[in-house]
């Protein structure tokens, strides 16, 4: 059998992951909002993006030199009040450009409610080899988002900006790594052909389903439809390196404002693959270990949509695009992400 290796390295997100400082230098802040200088801003989860001020490039061009040999990672630092009862919440800020490369920061999801909040957001690691942030002035917006039918409010009260920069030698440590490579073959039994006639065409069914589930999620990170985003998950969650599982409002929208993209860019610049139960588990042999917390079955599907076509633009670079999906109760959800 033809040997394959695919490695895929989801840095900062997409699925994000809240990286450690340790060995990090924080080469500089920016205080975006103080309320000592405004009013808190009151927002609710109904009310979608809140522009709450301007962001000059000119402000923070002392923060944009990048120490030789480093990596250069922003994150937003933020103090607020979730005034909910209902005990779950998240905030998210975005740099507004009129443009697709918008960053957008998210804060971890609040486990109880009428207490402070302050939390620093995922990484965010910007394209350009300078490290810069934005290239021009920006707007400064935030949003609360809570629980489909949770009405949610929340005061917002300082929003400071940070740069850090990390060696070489530390970037390991924020990266999600799922090595894939052909297993030795296994020995299968002789089915009945007539059963496995009704099989493949019922997989072939199913197979098909579940493609078209995950290309409409995929539509979702693109579109920033967060009620879609969030129906689209499973209520837990499965960590597919672990099989450990977490709650899917841990689970953050994507990092970058994606909304001037379509489908059709998506498909012209990747191609995704859709694996079945055989043909995953002869990638990941591990994820068939009856020791783990939890293993895939059957009935689950891996979405790989991350491979770029040569000479493309990779402008969904570490967003939502590794998952594994499941049909539960007649409904297709997202079960499983990498990390």
């Amino acid at each position: 059998m033809k040997k394959l290796i695919l490695t895929i390295l989801l840095t900062g997100f997409p699925f994000f992951i809240f990286a450690q400082e340790e060995n990090g230098i924080l080469s500089g802040s920016f205080t975006l909002y103080d309320s000592q200088d405004y009013q808190p801003v009151y927002i609710n989860s109904d009310g979608g993006w809140i522009d709450i001020g301007q962001v000059y490039s000119e402000e923070i061009k002392n923060l944009m030199t990048v120490s030789t040999g480093s990596l250069r990672k922003w994150r937003i630092k933020t103090t607020y009040i979730d005034e909910s009862s209902q005990g779950q919440s998240t905030l998210q800020v975005k740099l507004h450009q009129n443009s697709s490369d918008s960053p957008i920061f998210t804060l971890p999801w609040t486990e109880r409610g009428s207490r402070w909040q302050q939390n620093n957001s995922n990484w965010y690691i910007p394209f350009s080899s300078d490290g810069s942030l934005i290239n021009k002035n920006a707007t400064l917006s935030v949003r609360l988002i809570a629980p489909p039918r949770s009405s949610t409010p929340a005061k917002v009260y300082k929003i400071e900006l940070e740069a850090w920069d990390f060696m070489d030698e530390s970037l390991q440590k924020d990266k999600a790594e799922i090595r894939m490579a052909f297993s030795s073959p296994r020995a299968l039994m002789s089915p009945d052909p007539a059963r496995t006639a009704r099989s493949n065409r019922n997989t072939a069914n199913n197979k098909e389903d579940a493609k078209n589930f995950s290309l409409k999620f995929v539509e979702y990170n693109l579109e920033g439809n967060l009620p879609g985003f969030y129906k689209s998950l499973d209520d837990q969650i499965k960590i597919l390196s672990t099989g450990l599982s977490e709650s899917k409002y841990r689970v953050a929208p994507p990092a970058a404002d994606l909304s001037s993209y379509t489908m059709t860019n998506y498909k012209n610049n990747y191609r995704y693959h859709l694996y079945s139960y055989n043909e995953y588990i002869e990638l990941f042999p591990t994820w068939a270990d009856t020791k783990r917390n939890w293993i895939p079955d059957q009935n689950c599907y891996l979405f790989l949509g991350t491979e770029l076509k040569q000479g493309k633009l990779d402008f969904m670079k570490d967003q939502n695009l590794v998952f594994m999906v499941k049909q539960l109760e007649g409904e297709w959800k997202i079960i499983g992400i990498p990390e």
